[in-house]
């Protein structure tokens, strides 16, 4: 609500989650350039399991998806800057790619998708001196996953190369 307004008034670098932002929320956030970090598996997984919450917590639950879903579609049609981001927690360790399926769904183009989880996260946390794209002088953290991302998405989630820093740490 208003506190949201002003806090990108203020100056925020991003808002994460972003549930309730309506469209005019979301539309002074690109004039202002800040940034939404929508932590889809996040709502996503807290709606889907829902039935193991008591009634009246697994109603608000679904309606917080929905209202998150919604709010999704219309900043990706507004044009806001966004990172990828899961809040890592709520769902169990390890699943985070899903998050690039989970945008694609709702209408980020699976390029969009991957620039928000590298290059455009990067810019966020403003490490993209070091980290975010593939160039000469940068950390080579890569990532490597069969087929092409761009036809599905999911392949995201099936990794068969991690590198950090030059450092193999998985390799199938």
């Amino acid at each position: 609500g208003r506190g949201l307004d002003i806090a990108i008034e203020a100056g925020v670098d991003s808002i994460e989650h972003g549930t309730f932002l309506t469209e005019d929320t979301l539309r002074l956030m690109k004039k202002k350039g800040v940034w939404l970090v929508p932590t889809r598996l996040a709502a996503w997984w807290v709606s889907a399991n829902a039935d193991r919450y008591p009634p009246q917590i697994a109603a608000k639950a679904r309606s917080v998806g929905k209202a998150h879903e919604q709010m999704f579609r219309t900043a990706v049609r507004v044009g806001v800057n966004i990172a990828l981001g899961t809040d890592a927690g709520v769902f169990p360790h390890g699943m985070n790619a899903q998050e690039f399926g989970l945008m694609t769904d709702l209408g980020m183009t699976p390029s969009a998708a991957l620039i928000a989880g590298t290059r455009d996260a990067a810019r966020l946390l403003g490490v993209d001196g070091r980290a975010g794209t593939i160039e000469a002088g940068k950390d080579a953290d890569l990532v490597a996953v069969p087929g092409n991302v761009l036809q599905n998405i999911h392949a995201t989630e099936h990794p068969v190369l991690v590198m950090k820093q030059g450092h193999i740490y998985l390799q199938k």
